[in-house]
């Protein structure tokens, strides 16, 4: 009798002590650890939403969690401050330390928060992967996405539907509807911090030492996101750009295979330490 294919290890709430208050989900490798992947999610998404990815990294530990004011962070309140956000993440590759190089995926906003950690704590990560990453306080360089609206969870419908579609909201059930609008002060909170904080500049790009992998979707829009990206690599000697072809900003959901492959390449990529050539 054949014997079924064994079960893939697979994100899944954390049993261990929380970090920080935060919900924490975990993925273990399947063997020896290569290290661990590290991910951070965007503006009104969720830890969970990395599950996909996580289970093509079968070699890799991986760890998620929910940022304050979302899912099951929500407790802790939403949070407009971006320094906040990175020591959150320093504590979290804190519990990664001893299970081989970390790396840093950033979706969105959470590569802003990567990045942030990447310029104030070089020896914390070997690489950071920021996907789509807005960077409003270095130019105009990310989509004007947010106009004051009469409460955050109108907020939220709105911001669910331009990342998604016409219509999306109607599709989702009463609870899913109701779960993102309570997830609306933490999306007003993010918003309205990558409009008022500088976290860093140019400069602090230039002197960090740490491999910075710029990725993109190729069907994906504006050009604003190339913009960013394309100012970091100006800035560092060890950023570099790749992309993951026929995405669009969501690709961890729509394209785990292509952000997994891209994870990978990036981390060959950035093993040599050379600057990168664009």
């Amino acid at each position: 009798m054949t014997q079924p294919a064994p079960r893939r290890p697979r994100l899944e709430p954390s049993t261990r002590q929380p970090v920080c208050g935060l919900a924490l989900y975990e993925k273990t490798a399947i063997g020896e650890p290569a290290g661990t992947v590290v991910c951070v999610h965007g503006s009104l998404d969720r830890a969970r939403s990395f599950a996909r990815v996580a289970r093509r990294l079968e070699s890799f530990d991986v760890l998620a969690y929910d940022r304050r004011g979302y899912q099951g962070s929500r407790g802790l309140g939403a949070c407009a401050d971006l320094d906040r956000h990175a020591e959150d993440l320093l504590e979290v590759i804190e519990r990664a330390a001893d299970r081989g190089p970390v790396t840093i995926f950033g979706h969105s906003l959470g590569g802003a928060i990567a990045l942030t950690c990447a310029v104030r704590a070089p020896g914390a990560m070997e690489l950071v992967v920021a996907y789509e990453t807005p960077l409003r306080w270095l130019g105009e360089l990310g989509p004007d996405w947010w106009r004051p609206v009469s409460s955050p969870e109108l907020e939220a419908e709105r911001f669910f539907t331009m990342m998604t579609s016409p219509g999306s909201w109607e599709h989702l059930s009463d609870e899913e509807r109701s779960g993102r609008a309570a997830d609306g002060p933490a999306l007003v909170a993010d918003l309205t911090m990558v409009r008022r904080e500088a976290p860093f500049g140019l400069d602090d790009l230039a002197a960090c030492a740490v491999p910075l992998c710029m990725a993109l979707g190729t069907k994906s829009e504006p050009a604003a996101y190339a913009a960013s990206a394309e100012l970091v690599c100006s800035a560092s000697a060890h950023a570099f750009t790749m992309s993951v072809e026929g995405a669009r900003h969501g690709a961890h959901l729509s394209h785990p295979d292509g952000v997994a492959t891209l994870l990978h390449a990036a981390m060959a990529r950035s093993l040599g330490a050379e600057p990168a050539s664009r």
